[in-house]
């Protein structure tokens, strides 16, 4: 397979030089498995780029067809389906290659700007004239003009002739036998004759992907980053689940994340695949990376299991328990209320070490966000366990900002964001004073902080405004998720964790005395649209417990007002 940075390099050309997304696709999927082929493309596209005559320009193309026709041959001629299948999409992909160059590329969009500039008073009456006299044949025939009543001297005009009369001859080849020999075989490579032209295309280039990626039971990271890198998110995601497709968009972009590679959605391991980890590190963790996991709309937080501090004898076992973690009751639950699909399980292995700190990320726009993180690893942090320190990023600044060596942390996460372009929720740790980062994945939900959060609080009852929203009610205390659900309550706890969900579920709003911004409850409480504060304490717990009968909570300045007063238990 071809490396990472030669294939972005790759990709860049093709982004700068075809103007079709489609074509460059199609060339971006054959280039995978096949570096010679990357290199004849750009080497075509060095010369098609530079200074080039109209001569020039024909005989490239004639080059480009002649591959065409070569491997179109080698398809009719090979004995076996794997071999008709590779050379009939290699000659396909020559075949768009060309007719990107000849309609759909800066070099032809070029070539009609120099007529406009050089022209700029009548240059509409000369492609006009041009336009026809080298008329189609098939016009021709209908119209009987023919090219000899225009003389043409230009050699930039000859060039817009040069690409007329090649969308000509693609249009003629296609269609006299080329295009139903190219749409037979993929028919009978997919095994199926319903599908139109395009999407049969398509669903051939990823079967093919797919089936050649299949013989390899675990996949590494830069493989991984480089299906990131395909207009495919969606398939990509279904194979290497949101986890480990988030991962692989941060090693893309450049950003350091641990030692990871991954076990494929569909794929069946066993202890003798995993031999290649017993020598490599001394611990791991076992994450989960469903199909349906870290999406852009529902965030799955804390619905599936994963696993730190491995050893590697124990990392099979570790993979069973995550992969049945898509049976457990609180994810039933979940996917029955947002009205989802049930997942498929990837698993992703990861290197693992205890670090400095953990923490978490929710960018809220390009200069501002919340940076939340705890001693050790972020366990606690995202479970809600213990209540982090936390940041508030506004306009790229933060006063008295964690950092490593001169940068705070907070100015990289937002530098980081700039790379995968969009809000994100990252998390991260800090591991022999460097940044390293865990996860990445879109934000779902925008943290709303109130312009009065940390300027007034109310009788002294105040946490962290963790979901928006004001909501008022009788309050209360559960010790456990296993306590009988009691709904449209506000729901008091000391924290709560993905058990927790059918109460959160079934409540008006939440209070717990422990967790911040980021931890498991306030992410269900913003995707459920219910107030919720966070880290209170236990004492101001205690006093909502045993002396408050009706609060008002208030999720946008995480303050809690006692509207009665009732000793109850």
């Amino acid at each position: 397979m071809i490396k990472l940075e030669e294939f972005k390099n790759y990709k860049e050309v093709l982004e700068t030089t075809i103007t079709n997304k489609a074509f460059r696709s199609r060339m971006m999927f054959e280039a995978i498995d096949d570096e010679m082929f990357e290199k004849k493309i750009l080497n075509y596209l060095n010369m098609l780029n530079g200074q080039i005559t109209s001569k020039e320009l024909d005989s490239v193309f004639h080059s480009i067809r002649q591959d065409t026709i070569d491997y179109y041959q080698k398809s009719k001629q090979a004995e076996t389906e794997k071999d008709k299948i590779f050379f009939a999409l290699r000659s396909l992909a020559y075949f768009y290659f060309l007719e990107s160059m000849d309609e759909h590329s800066t070099l032809s969009d070029g070539i009609i700007e120099e007529i406009q500039k050089k022209y700029p008073n009548n240059y509409l009456n000369i492609i006009t004239q041009i336009d026809r006299a080298y008329l189609s044949i098939d016009t021709k025939e209908m119209t009987k003009l023919n090219s000899e009543s225009l003389s043409i001297t230009d050699d930039l005009l000859k060039k817009y002739i040069v690409l007329k009369q090649w969308q000509d001859k693609q249009h003629h080849f296609f269609d006299e036998g080329y295009g139903e020999y190219l749409e037979k075989i993929q028919q009978e490579y997919c095994n199926d004759n319903s599908m139109d032209s395009f999407t049969l295309e398509q669903y051939t280039l990823r079967k093919r992907l797919f089936d050649s990626l299949s013989k390899r039971k675990i996949l590494d990271l830069d493989t991984c980053s480089i299906l990131s890198e395909l207009y495919i998110k969606k398939f990509v995601v279904k194979y290497i689940g949101g986890k480990m497709y988030g991962l692989s968009v941060l090693n893309s972009n450049g950003i350091k994340v641990p030692f990871t590679m991954v076990i494929p959605t569909g794929v069946e391991v066993t202890n003798e695949d995993l031999k290649i980890f017993e020598d490599k590190y001394d611990r791991y963790s076992i994450r989960s990376s469903a199909d349906i996991e870290d999406g852009e709309k529902n965030s799955f937080a804390g619905m599936f299991d994963s696993y730190l501090n491995i050893s590697p004898k124990d990392i099979f076992a570790n993979i069973k328990k995550v992969k049945n973690s898509v049976n457990n009751n609180r994810l039933k639950e979940y996917i029955q209320v947002n009205e989802l699909e049930q997942p498929h399980m990837a698993v992703v292995i990861q290197s693992f070490k205890e670090p400095t700190y953990a923490g978490v990320w929710i960018g809220n726009s390009n200069d501002s966000g919340i940076l939340e993180w705890v001693n050790g690893n972020g366990e606690k942090l995202v479970s809600g366990s213990s209540t982090p320190h936390t940041e508030i990023w506004s306009a790229n600044k933060c006063i008295n900002p964690l950092k490593i060596g001169e940068q705070a942390i907070g100015t990289k996460m937002l530098e980081y964001q700039n790379k995968v372009g969009t809000n994100a929720d990252f998390e991260w740790m800090v591991l022999d004073g460097e940044l390293i980062m865990l996860q990445f994945r879109p934000v779902t939900k925008k943290i709303i902080i109130s312009d009065e959060y940390n300027k007034s609080k109310v009788e002294g009852l105040f946490g962290i405004p963790a979901a928006p929203g004001i909501i008022s009610g009788e309050g209360r205390y559960l010790e456990s998720p296993n306590d009988k659900i009691v709904p449209d309550k506000i729901l008091l706890a000391m924290m709560t964790d993905p058990d927790w969900l059918p109460h959160l579920m079934n409540s008006k709003g939440a209070v717990t005395a422990y967790g911040g911004f980021l931890c498991h409850t306030a992410i269900v409480c913003r995707e459920l649209g219910i107030p919720c504060v966070t880290g209170i304490g236990e004492d101001l717990l205690d006093e909502l417990i045993n002396n408050c009968e009706n609060i008002e909570v208030n999720g946008n300045d995480g303050n809690i007002r006692i509207l009665s007063k009732q000793i109850k238990r």
